[in-house]
């Protein structure tokens, strides 16, 4: 069988090539594929990385905790934490430019204000929302903070709403209008 000029031709290419290659790289054809082989390995690893470390920092907001893994719960959910916890993180997560998790945090805290004076029960399985539908009948007084404040976060959390600083500053005038009406702060809160 006879080489055809389009085998030839290609034959001849890669020969050079490959010599070149092994004129410019020390290590050859083999050692150059390897070396990119290591390094795309590398940036992988690195970008991987990289935007790991950042998603689990993201709810790290300067002195506010972690998420502990006993308090990680549904987005509807409300976390067993103090109302001032809950009243800090929502604080740090403003201060971060994360409106959507603050406004989150303000109806949790004005919620679990709410389970802790008895004036609701915490019902697991129940979302933040429902226990605010249950917070407006048990406290009429704080009735249209809490609709307004369920609206606000359903606003945000379901119909894909930006949250903005003022949903953050609307939510924490809520927060405190639903404790004034409870009969003001728990002792040890914070506002």
């Amino acid at each position: 069988m006879t080489e055809g000029p389009v085998s030839g031709g290609f034959t001849r290419w890669w020969s050079q090539l490959v010599a070149d290659i092994a004129d410019w790289y020390p290590l050859g054809v083999p050692g150059l594929l390897l070396t990119l082989l290591i390094l795309a390995t590398v940036a992988a690893l690195f970008s991987h990385g990289t935007s790991w470390m950042r998603l689990r920092g993201e709810r790290h907001y300067d002195d506010t905790p972690a998420y502990d893994k006993a308090e990680e719960v549904a987005d509807e959910a409300v976390p067993d934490l103090p109302a001032d916890r809950l009243r800090a993180r929502a604080r740090a997560y403003a201060e971060a430019g994360d409106h959507r998790l603050a406004v989150r945090e303000w109806l949790r805290a004005s919620v679990r204000d709410l389970i802790d004076r008895e004036i609701i029960d915490h019902r697991p399985g129940w979302t933040v929302t429902e226990l605010a539908g249950a917070a407006s009948s048990a406290l009429p007084a704080a009735a249209a903070a809490m609709d307004d404040a369920a609206r606000v976060f359903s606003d945000i959390w379901y119909g894909q709403h930006e949250a903005q600083a003022a949903h953050s500053r609307h939510m924490a005038e809520l927060d405190a209008q639903v404790a004034a009406a409870a009969g003001g702060r728990l002792t040890g809160s914070a506002t």
